[in-house]
């Protein structure tokens, strides 16, 4: 198993379409981002992933 898959645990979840949009529509403007250019290419998945890591944070912060 690689260093990129280790430590990492599938989840995979239904949204509402309308919800998907919104994540497609900010796919070029992360990747417009120069604080997020080393991400490399930016996907549906990585902007995912920035929104889950951002909101689970907001969420630890509000329910310490």
């Amino acid at each position: 198993m690689g260093e990129r898959t280790r430590n990492r645990t599938p989840l995979s979840v239904r949204i509402p379409d309308d919800l998907a949009r919104r994540l497609d529509r900010l796919v070029p403007k992360i990747a417009k981002d120069q604080n997020l250019a080393t991400l490399g290419r930016v996907s549906r998945s990585a902007v995912v992933k920035l929104a889950l890591l951002r909101g689970v944070a907001a969420l630890e912060t509000e329910y310490r």
